[in-house]
């Protein structure tokens, strides 16, 4: 009587699909978090270049700048403001239309953005705003 042995194969497909789906999540729920604005001051290099959330009010009223791009021609707006919290306020730029007032922030403005700091020289830093989450005017 012979014996018969059985290999087993391991079916690992399934762990490429889980790990994307695990890594998405840990991305989501990273950018999720909201960073206090005092953390971003005390420690700019720990978020440089790094997708940040930051809530927080518009305490100025926001200056709105058109910039011609030499390399195609192309105009674009960019409006300065700063967001204060509880903790501390920082300068912030913000791609707008330059052809509508539909997406302008306005002075006591309760904003969420999701923003990438950038250190200027001086070590002082500004949120570049990618997406306002919310927006809620203050009456």
């Amino acid at each position: 009587m012979g014996h018969h042995y059985t290999t087993r194969r391991w079916n690992l497909s399934w762990l490429i699909p889980v790990v994307l789906v695990t890594s998405l999540f840990a991305t989501f729920s990273w950018a999720g978090n909201v960073v206090k604005i005092s953390s971003l001051l005390s420690n700019p290099e720990s978020y440089q270049s790094r997708i940040v959330r930051v809530t927080g009010v518009v305490i100025d009223d926001p200056q709105v700048k058109r910039l011609k791009r030499w390399t195609d021609n192309v105009n674009k707006c960019v409006q300065f403001f700063t967001v204060q919290d509880e903790t501390g306020s920082i300068l912030a730029a913000y791609e707008v239309s330059c052809s509508g007032a539909m997406d302008l922030l306005r002075i006591r403005d309760s904003v969420t953005l999701e923003a990438r700091l950038e250190r200027k020289a001086g070590g002082a830093g500004q949120l570049n705003v990618l997406e306002v989450v919310s927006k809620m005017a203050k009456s």
